[in-house]
């Protein structure tokens, strides 16, 4: 029997900044959301949820290899370096 394991991943959100090369490169695309997995190895539940609450963005924990959220910080998500912040409308 094996035990089920996980991993967390953080969540960007925001516009890519206007470029010498590309002038209109932050103009033409939508705010994008990004997820990036900080774990390079399953963890178990507990350490996981430890992993997340230390994170100053918003992390998740997923079951290994799966997008099934386990638990959630609701912090707010962080902005990429390079990228703008969305305005709110």
């Amino acid at each position: 029997m094996t035990a089920t394991r996980y991993e967390v991943a953080i969540h960007f959100y925001g516009r890519k900044r206007i470029t010498s090369d590309c002038p209109a490169q932050g103009l033409l695309e939508w705010p994008q959301h990004l997820w990036k997995r900080i774990t390079n190895r399953p963890l178990g539940l507990a350490n996981a949820v430890v992993l997340a609450d230390a994170q100053s963005q918003h992390a998740v924990v997923c079951a290994w290899a799966t997008s099934e959220k386990i638990y959630d910080n609701l912090k707010p998500a962080s902005v990429p370096q390079g990228w703008f912040p969305v305005e709110p409308r």
